[in-house]
């Protein structure tokens, strides 16, 4: 074994202890239908340390069973977890046949993972391990086995050109362009998989939980507002019938006023979401105090009176939203775009040049996009 193969095989080693010590620490928890961003890194971990290189191994393997089978003469064998290579005496159908196995069978596990995902979608964290386990596949198939085969001059990638171009001039150039393209478009394809990927989301957790319930009591409060809200998230048509039944259920819980307001948002319907709104707010004003909730709705009534263009009531509500909750940035963004309709453009510039100060990722660039928008 060559010391760049030992140090690649000592690096992988090291890892892949690390994600097993970690999966036994964190035991059943790690896949549990409360997917937390930590599972999704553990989750991910394990796809790339322990299942894509188990089942890289496994095809390597099968290319060394396939020349021993074949009586072949196997006159060396190296691998680097990711990418092996198996020098053998053997006759070219034979030896293609070993060549090919490896890709080919990489390929079908990462299909087989992703329509078991498909078709039988589990918990959001173990449908995350599956994708993960076939994105990484893919990307082994389709670019670093390839890549370094060819750049290397050695391997399964590079002893098929060859034979191509011995049988058939320019043969294996076409062939790997051929391959080229349609390797890029499935890995497309399954980057933008969306429904797919929404299967390793928390949303899918929380959906699975309001059906089960759901299952025991059709009439649960809690279970049809939970999945009403996931219906929302995910733009399902039916979050209204949901939001309905939720709310003869429950006719005094705020929450789900709350929902029923953003459902008409998304329907492009203003005023039936300040109405729906404005209830939630009188529901929430008879119970107990709930700083968050109430933060909630006077976010989403401010942007429902900015729809409607009534500057001074959005200002209004976005100033008792920052009051209940200072920290939460976003309603500094609907307190701006109050301003700026309300024709203030300086205390529009004032109030999100400050709120950047604080913001980060997501609502950073969209304080940032309003800014050059008001210059």
């Amino acid at each position: 074994m060559s010391l760049a193969a030992a140090l690649v095989l000592a690096l992988w080693g090291a890892f892949a202890v690390s994600v097993v010590l970690r999966l036994r620490r964190r035991g059943r928890a790690a896949f549990d239908d409360r997917f937390t961003p930590d599972d999704r890194r553990l989750s991910g971990a394990t796809a790339f340390y322990l299942v894509a290189p188990a089942l890289a191994l496994a095809a390597q393997a099968a290319e060394l069973a396939i020349l021993s089978l074949g009586g072949a003469r196997i006159e060396g064998a190296q691998t680097w977890v990711y990418w092996g290579v198996v020098e053998a005496d053997a006759a070219d159908a034979l030896r293609a046949a070993s060549l090919a196995a490896g890709p080919a069978l990489l390929a079908g596990a990462a299909l087989s993972l992703i329509g078991w995902t498909r078709l039988r979608p589990s918990r959001a964290a173990v449908n995350h391990l599956r994708l993960e386990s076939a994105r990484v596949i893919v990307t082994l198939v389709c670019g670093v086995q390839p890549v370094a085969s060819l750049l290397t001059r050695r391997g399964a990638w590079h002893e098929l050109h060859a034979m191509a171009e011995a049988g058939f001039p320019r043969s294996g150039d076409a062939g790997l362009l051929a391959f080229g393209v349609l390797a890029a478009a499935a890995f497309w394809r399954l980057r933008a998989a969306r429904r797919l990927w929404a299967l390793a989301s928390p949303l899918h957790d929380a959906r699975r939980r309001a059906e089960r319930a759901l299952d025991q009591d059709d009439a649960d409060p809690a279970a049809l507002r939970d999945l009403a809200a996931t219906q929302l998230v995910a733009g399902d048509p039916r979050a209204d019938e949901t939001l309905e039944r939720a709310e003869a259920a429950a006719p005094d819980d705020p929450r789900v006023a709350l929902l029923r307001g953003r459902a008409a948002a998304m329907r492009g319907d203003p005023e039936a979401s300040a109405t729906h709104l404005r209830r939630a707010g009188q529901l929430l004003e008879a119970g107990p105090d709930d700083p968050a909730l109430f933060f909630e709705i006077a976010l989403a009534l401010g942007d429902a009176r900015l729809r409607l263009g009534d500057a001074e009531g959005a200002r209004l509500t976005a100033e008792a939203a920052r009051e209940a909750v200072p920290g939460d940035l976003r309603a500094a963004v609907v307190l701006a775009d109050a301003q700026a309709l309300g024709g203030q453009l300086a205390e529009a510039r004032r109030t999100l040049e400050k709120a950047r100060e604080r913001a980060e990722g997501a609502l950073r660039r969209r304080i940032e996009r309003r800014l050059r928008a008001l210059r």
